[in-house]
This record gives C-alpha cells, sequence and structure tokens, in this order.
C-alpha cells in the first residue's frame, strides 16, 4: 500500500489515515507537505509577532524605555517569531519523532508523518487563537481556553502561571490524536506510550513557560 501525505485528513478521518500509515509499504507525497508546514509555521509565527501575541512580558515595560528601545524590542520580537517559525517545526517534527523512535520503537518515518499531522493541529490552534488574543487585548496567560486564567487565582509564580497558560484544550485533543496514533504502531503497553507522550509535552510546557519568562531580560 502506498501512504500519501495529507494532513488535513490525518486530523479529520484519524482511522482511516492510520490503517493506510499503519500498513503503508511506501510513502508519497512527503518533501512538499514538509515545505508546506514549514512555510505556515513562518507565516503563523510571523503573524503573531507582528500583533505582539506572547510578547506580554516585554509590554510591561514599556513605561521604563524610550523610543528607540520600543522599536528595537519590536523589531527583536519579530525577528525571533520568525526565527522561531523555522527552527520549531524542525525540533516538533525530527527531533521529538527521535525521541519516540528510541523510547517506544516506532519506525521513524511514520513517526515523523504523524508529527506532520500532530504539527498541524498546533499551528490551527495558533490561528483560531490569534484573533481571539488581539480583539479581546489579552495575553496567553488570559487564555479563556487554558488553565492560565485559573492559576492566577491560585499561584503568584509567573513561571507556573506560563505553564498552566500553555495546557489548553486543544493541547488535550492534540495528546488524545497522537496516543490514538501511536498505540498501533508500537508493540509497547499503551501505558507506556501515553505515559511518553505526557512527559513530552510537560517538558515542552516548561520550556515554553521558560522562554516566556526570560522574555524581559532578553529583548529588554
Amino acid at each position: 500500500m502506498v501512504y500519501q501525505v495529507r494532513l488535513l485528513k490525518g486530523i479529520l478521518e484519524p482511522h482511516r489515515s492510520r490503517y493506510q500509515l499503519q500498513n503503508a509499504e511506501a510513502v508519497t507525497r512527503l518533501g512538499w507537505k514538509l515545505l508546506l508546514l514549514y512555510f505556515l509555521s513562518f507565516i503563523v509565527f510571523a503573524v503573531e509577532g507582528y500583533f505582539g501575541v506572547g510578547s506580554e512580558s516585554f509590554s510591561k515595560e514599556i513605561t521604563k524605555m524610550d523610543a528607540s528601545e520600543f522599536e528595537m524590542g519590536k523589531l527583536l520580537i519579530m525577528g525571533g517569531n520568525i526565527i522561531a517559525g523555522l527552527f520549531y517545526p524542525t525540533i516538533y517534527l525530527f527531533l521529538s519523532s527521535l525521541f519516540f523512535w528510541i523510547v517506544i520503537d516506532i519506525p521513524y518515518i511514520k513517526l515523523v508523518i504523524v508529527q506532520m499531522i500532530i504539527f498541524g493541529l498546533q499551528l490551527l490552534e495558533k490561528v483560531f487563537l490569534i484573533p481571539i488574543l488581539v480583539l479581546m487585548d489579552i495575553g496567553n496567560d488570559a487564555n479563556p481556553f487554558s488553565l492560565g486564567v485559573i492559576s492566577q487565582y491560585f499561584l503568584r509564580s509567573d513561571y507556573f502561571i506560563h505553564f498552566f497558560s500553555e495546557i489548553t484544550i486543544f493541547q488535550f485533543l492534540i495528546i488524545a490524536l497522537q496516543y490514538f496514533y501511536l498505540k498501533e504502531f508500537s508493540e509497547r503497553n499503551n501505558y507506556l506510550v501515553l505515559l511518553m507522550i505526557v512527559l513530552f509535552y510537560l517538558a515542552t510546557w516548561f520550556v515554553k513557560a521558560f522562554l516566556a519568562y526570560i522574555q524581559v531580560g532578553v529583548f529588554v
């Protein structure tokens, strides 16, 4: 069976996509779908940078800056987002696939394809949230679809508020979809597969929270 990489089909028709990928002997349309994901990631991250999404920590320092420092800060944020838009897919698609390949022993190419499907869902989350955050003039920490809002009532640590703001309804859906794919591709215990997936996302949330926490120190 030849598997054609179709990202939306992988999200909307997971049962059929998983069956075809599980039994695939060859894969087509992989290269240009990778290029498409990189291009879309570049656009989405650039739009986030343009509207200042995720730069709330920097915004708090505006009153302490003169005009030149403020403009320089905006340029640095925009540039950082553009670089992230190209760098993040590499980590998410290839390094994470390497991690899962080591711990749950699934063919690497199939892991990359699953990560491409999941990464498409990650981008859809960003596309959905950008207009909401911009129009409501709120930051990621006040994302109504995350635990960040609730955490602010119980926590005083900015770091852990950033951490809980990364845990959204979409992230639970992403974890569930990834588990749906990987549990059938691996001969390992299903609980081990789920544990590895959860640990991976916990690590990414901690890293993202750390990057958000140090943003002021980096850009000011």
